[in-house]
């Protein structure tokens, strides 16, 4: 009997299935190749794209990580890390925040001007100016129930009425059912927290 070897044919073609892009694997004992739309690689964007879970037992490493959605059981991370890139990113956690050591900073804002339109991320404010100072506060509703802002009068002396810095809410806003606050005297200090709707309250 004769031996068989391999046999080429020539502009034969290599078939597989799973539509266009699908990417390629084997299926079964008889290892039959097939392909799947749930697994595509995206050759004109050069995307690799599953639809579905991946379970991964090492490291995937990346230059970057851009994640829609992401439900996490344990996060470590060494090095310090970033969130956001904009003041206007809103970042919300559902539970407690602890930290272990180091420290928890606010935004902090020296006002060395006479007129100041307090923002969204502001929270502590340093009134440096001894002249009289006039600061607006956000709209209770743009700032959001729970948010705190604490302004203080930096300058180590004792500031007269004539040089008050006045407080006042926005719109119909009210801090402690008043439209302005004034604080004078041996460095006075006003903190406050918002309803989210039209009030800011003293504390």
């Amino acid at each position: 009997m004769g031996k068989f070897g391999w046999a080429h044919i020539s502009n034969a073609k290599n078939l597989g299935s799973g539509g266009d892009g699908a990417v390629q694997f084997v299926t079964g004992s008889s290892g039959e190749i097939t392909g799947s739309t749930k697994f595509v690689y995206k050759y004109a964007a050069n995307d690799l794209v599953l639809s579905g879970n991946l379970d991964v037992s090492g490291t995937i490493r990346a230059h970057v990580f851009d994640v829609k959605q992401t439900t996490k059981e344990e996060i470590t991370v060494s090095g310090s890390t970033n969130f956001g890139d904009d003041s206007g990113d809103t970042h919300n956690f559902t539970g407690s925040l602890t930290i272990v050591s180091g420290a928890f900073r606010q935004h902090y804002h020296e006002l060395k001007a006479t007129t100041f339109s307090v923002r969204t991320y502001d929270t502590i404010i340093g009134v440096s100016s001894s002249a009289a100072v006039s600061i607006t506060l956000p709209s209770a509703s743009v700032a959001g129930h729970g948010r705190t802002l604490i302004i203080k009068d930096e300058t180590n002396s004792t500031r007269i009425a004539a040089n008050r810095i006045a407080v006042s809410a926005s719109g119909v806003d009210k801090i402690d059912g008043q439209a302005t606050y004034s604080l004078s005297g041996d460095s006075p200090a006003l903190t406050i927290y918002c309803n989210g709707v039209s009030k800011w309250f003293i504390y």
